[in-house]
């Protein structure tokens, strides 16, 4: 069956990942072991014989263990500044390319990688579908399912959601696409829990290191801050997530998106 082609006409912005590249990996960070036994588990969805595509490659992350590894892989990013730190890390074959555009042939690589990337990105369903066309064999992406009842970030939401100003993702993450289409293959790979200080969290929401915060007035955004140190200044709070890995067959989504699965 020939893969689905769509035309992409809205691109993703990459200002923003340009202001925070360089705390990125503090702040998106996956602890150990987790991380690790991830990166084991992503190997063995990938083949060394042909090469990886990591869609949003951004520092490095994952594309830099598995290249340690001994896989050959490609990534691309509309964020020079990310990629700059990548580089600083020892990360090759990074390409400046839009997710929505990519400078690939038909069926250039075994696997994708797209971790955290597509809700940022409004023709989000055009993206999947240049990840389709590149693509041999899988797709692959990490969930994190966030436990918390009560947390800085949950009560920013609530209070700036209450004025109607918090932005929404702009497309779809690739962790709601079970809800859409069963996965090949979903592993759990643990859970964690932690407490840590609630003002390294409010921190982190003051500079608005989280890209649905960046369009927040500045009146709301600051009412909110204090409305949290109010609540939650000088306390610690208990950070509780667990952590799955997606796998899905090209033709599978391919199919998907031919029947409309998407749209829905």
């Amino acid at each position: 069956m020939p893969k689905t082609i769509r035309i992409c006409t809205i691109m993703p912005e990459p200002h923003f990942f340009d202001g925070i590249a360089d705390i990125y990996d503090e702040t998106r960070g996956i602890p150990e072991p987790h991380y690790s036994r991830l990166i084991e588990r992503m190997e063995s969805y990938l083949d060394r014989e042909d090469r990886t595509l990591d869609i949003g490659v951004g520092t490095g992350r994952f594309s830099r263990p598995l290249q340690t590894l001994g896989f050959d892989t490609v990534g691309i990013d509309i964020s020079q500044e990310m990629m700059r730190v990548g580089r600083s890390k020892g990360l090759r074959g990074v390409i400046y390319a839009n997710a929505c555009s990519l400078p690939f042939k038909d069926n250039s690589f075994h696997s994708t990688l797209s971790v955290h990337l597509l809700h940022l990105i409004p023709d989000w369903l055009c993206a999947l579908q240049e990840a389709i066309r590149v693509t041999k064999d899988n797709f692959i992406t990490v969930k994190r399912v966030w436990l918390n009842e009560e947390t800085p970030y949950k009560l920013y939401g609530e209070l700036t959601s209450k004025n109607g100003k918090l932005r929404e993702s702009l497309g779809m993450s690739e962790k709601e696409f079970p809800e859409k289409i069963k996965p090949y293959s979903q592993e759990y790979l643990g859970s964690r829990m932690e407490t840590v200080p609630a003002e390294e969290g409010i921190q982190r929401l003051e500079n608005r290191i989280y890209s649905n915060l960046s369009k927040i007035p500045d009146d709301i955004h600051e009412d909110a801050i204090q409305k949290i140190r109010e609540r939650f200044g000088g306390t610690e709070v208990e950070v509780a997530e667990e952590l799955y890995l997606l796998v899905w067959r090209i033709g599978d989504l391919d199919k998907a998106i031919e029947d409309g699965v998407f749209e829905d």
